[in-house]
């Protein structure tokens, strides 16, 4: 099993399939829906737009108005055309290295290999849908609604992204939400007219050290001005910045409110002439957890002891299409 399971990992691998490289990423898609039809299930490749590659849905129980399980992985990776041949699949030392391989071929693989070596009597009694995303390492913008429209009719729902570095699971993760905001000044010479110059610079560093101090340790909430943009030469009154900011939180009411505050200092003066607007770049909802959510933790744990090993379970800060 693990030796066919390294193959089918080695080709998916192998492939350049970064998130913008959509003839990549739809050549994973077609040789997982290849995997799928051989061992009976319903596929279909699923377009989402001509900025994404395919995505795949495949099931065991065509037109199931609910499924028992639904399993998620992503078809993408991060890294550039060319890094397959560059430093292909390799296994050494007990260890699989190649572009992708963790983050996520190795869940995409096995999600397919749990259900060809599941028993007969266990497909024939579950709903089971399997959803693959060709988007998510640039935020899942095309799939997100496609994925929430059958996780909605799923009672669990299992992302196979790898696990933490000593095999922890995620039970609950962050939100996230990135704005951008874009300060507009009037430029004018530093050292003839300085006078007559509107410092965008100096009001996106006011604005954005007054971001960052609203995070909230209590709460979980974080904000970070990951970026600041803005500004041609020393010599020369800044008559634009940009302003990109990162915010996480554990409870969606606490990011809804966190953006509120950033919008009402968005609507201050920083420095008198320069005006600023916000860009909501996305605002992903966090996955608490829940009741359901620790019902299902449960029936994972109850599984790790039947395989002879304790799960052990960590809250992430990171997001995730869970």
């Amino acid at each position: 099993m693990l030796e066919t399971y390294l193959q089918d990992l080695a080709e998916v691998v192998n492939l350049d399939c970064g998130s913008a490289n959509c003839e990549g990423v739809t050549k994973v898609a077609n040789i997982m829906k290849r995997h799928f039809d051989s061992i009976g299930f319903a596929t279909e490749l699923v377009d989402l737009g001509p900025k994404a590659g395919k995505g795949l849905f495949a099931t065991n129980k065509p037109g199931a108005e609910k499924f028992d399980i639904m399993f998620n992985a992503h078809l993408d990776t991060v890294f550039p055309d060319g890094t397959a041949a560059a430093r292909p699949f390799k296994v050494e030392d007990g260890k699989v290295t190649g572009p992708g391989c963790a983050d996520c071929k190795a869940g995409v693989i096995a999600i397919f290999h749990a259900l060809k070596n599941a028993r007969k009597e266990d497909l024939d009694r579950l709903s089971i849908c399997v959803a693959y995303n060709p988007d998510e390492e640039t935020g899942s913008v095309a799939s997100t609604e496609w994925l929430a429209s059958h996780g909605k009719h799923a009672k669990n729902v299992l992302i196979f992204e790898a696990a933490r570095a000593g095999g922890e699971l995620v039970r609950s993760r962050k939100g996230v939400g990135n704005f951008t905001v874009t300060f507009k000044g009037k430029s004018a010479h530093a050292g003839n007219n300085p006078w007559d110059g509107r410092n965008a610079n100096v009001a996106a560093m006011k604005f954005a050290l007054a971001a960052y101090e609203l995070a909230d340790a209590e709460l979980g909430t974080t904000v970070n001005p990951g970026v600041l943009k803005g500004g041609s030469a020393p010599n020369v009154i800044s008559d634009t910045c940009e302003v990109q900011l990162d915010i996480r939180y554990w409870k969606d009411e606490d990011g809804r409110a966190l953006k509120t505050k950033i919008e009402e200092l968005v609507g201050k003066t920083w420095v008198e002439g320069v005006t600023q607007t916000m860009r909501v770049d996305c605002m992903g909802p966090a996955m608490p957890l829940s009741e359901d959510t620790k019902e299902l933790v449960a029936k994972i744990t109850e599984a790790a002891k039947l395989e002879g090993f304790d799960a052990q379970w960590v809250d992430a800060g990171g997001g995730s299409d869970g």
